[in-house]
């Protein structure tokens, strides 16, 4: 068990698992003799290379033995960002369009909106409904009226939870001939799920969302799927994605995603309590305050609430700096300065991401905090009313 999070010279309370998590000490423990021991550049002959290579080997089996793909279909990448341009921009759709939907992940849009503009390709956002789930009849509808090579759409939503009907969507795609890319970057050990039940052609993963390493994750592209190299070099990775392999950030990888999958059954019901929990007791305490997100199909560790009567930011900083609690005001890719695209997609005012918390919990938060973060918010509150120093 991870020691609690500290704050300086504070024991603190860490409620942004969606940003990123804490390594797991299991994952540190068998990173560290990679790069004290074991360091050797796995394109090499001799013994140190051959032991970095098997560990990298062994490292993929585990993994395709979770996702239950082939081991030649797996491709390590520096992280979910880099998986999501190289399906986007490396699969060959020749005049056909893309399709995303309105509340993806900004690296899936601007990497869509990019790859359309430089190759002329049309475009298309799919609206989702006020919980944030895809519109499978305009789907189809576009998809009628329109030749698409690509669809993008996430497993889950990284701000509000909602989790997309992703069999149906790939059975869509597939009927009418596209390839389908999904974001499962939110998804892998919170939704129990292999490759199979996906139905997609391509699935992005990160390591550092599930108590890994940041800077490595992995792209699932399914035999037969027409995408080019991400990267040119020394021929690493099939020829798909050349350069020296990170082995320590790997196998931490393998390490973390074996402890998430294992975890799902017992941690999952439990977070999914406390974030229902934690929902009922600010939303009968502050006026107007509502749950974004489905009301039964999403994550069950994040929690995003319209607060109307909260300055989200000003309540965040006051939450860290005073009660050494850190909460989100949405994601950690975006900005307050500008309306969130997912709030917006779902129906939210202008107004909704200046009023707007994401909490975001792993199996390392205990339950006894959410009665402290819900006491916290309320003294936060008052502060913020009385607008007292900081």
């Amino acid at each position: 068990m991870r020691p609690d999070f500290q704050f300086k010279d504070k024991v603190g309370i860490y409620l942004d698992n969606a940003a990123t998590t804490v390594v797991a000490e299991d994952v540190v423990d068998a990173m560290h003799q990679y790069w004290e021991f074991k360091y050797g550049n796995p394109g090499t002959v001799y013994e140190l290379g051959r032991e970095a290579q098997d560990s990298v080997d062994q490292s993929r089996e585990l993994i395709v033995d979770i996702l239950k793909c082939s081991p030649e279909e797996l491709f390590f990448t520096s992280g979910g960002t880099e998986s999501n341009n190289w399906a986007i921009k490396g699969f060959r759709k020749g005049s056909k369009g893309i399709m995303v939907s309105s509340v993806e992940h900004d690296s899936v849009l601007k990497a869509a909106k990019w790859e359309s503009e430089d190759n002329n390709v049309p475009y298309y956002e799919i609206p989702v409904d006020q919980y944030g789930v895809v519109n499978l009849v305009q789907m189809e509808r576009e998809l009628k009226t329109r030749q698409y090579a690509l669809v993008s759409i996430q497993y889950a939503n990284n701000e509000i939870g909602t989790i997309q009907p992703v069999e149906q969507i790939a059975d869509l795609c597939h009927k009418y001939g596209v390839i389908y890319h999904c974001d499962a970057v939110q998804a892998l050990g919170k939704i129990d799920f292999d490759v199979d039940d996906v139905k997609a052609d391509m699935i992005s993963f990160s390591a550092h969302k599930i108590h890994g390493p940041m800077g490595i994750g992995a792209l699932y592209i399914k035999n037969g799927t027409p995408i080019d190299p991400l990267l040119h070099g020394g021929g690493q990775e099939n020829g798909m994605r050349s350069g020296t392999l990170a082995v320590p950030l790997i196998v931490g990888f393998a390490k973390a995603a074996e402890m998430a999958v294992d975890s799902i059954k017992q941690e999952m019901p439990r977070l999914k309590k406390m974030t229902d929990d934690l929902s009922g007791m600010i939303c009968n305490f502050f006026k107007g305050a509502k749950r974004n997100g489905h009301p039964t199909e999403m994550l069950p560790n994040i929690l995003s609430l319209t607060i109307p009567s909260v300055e989200a930011e000003l309540i965040c900083s006051i939450m860290n700096v005073r009660y050494t609690t850190s909460i989100a005001t949405g994601s950690a890719c975006s900005t307050i300065k500008r309306q969130s695209h997912v709030l917006e997609a779902i129906g939210g005012g202008s107004e909704d991401v200046f009023h707007t918390l994401r909490i975001s919990l792993s199996r390392y938060n205990k339950e006894k905090e959410m009665d402290l973060v819900f006491a916290n918010l309320q003294n936060a509150f008052r502060d913020a009313q009385s607008r007292s120093l900081i």
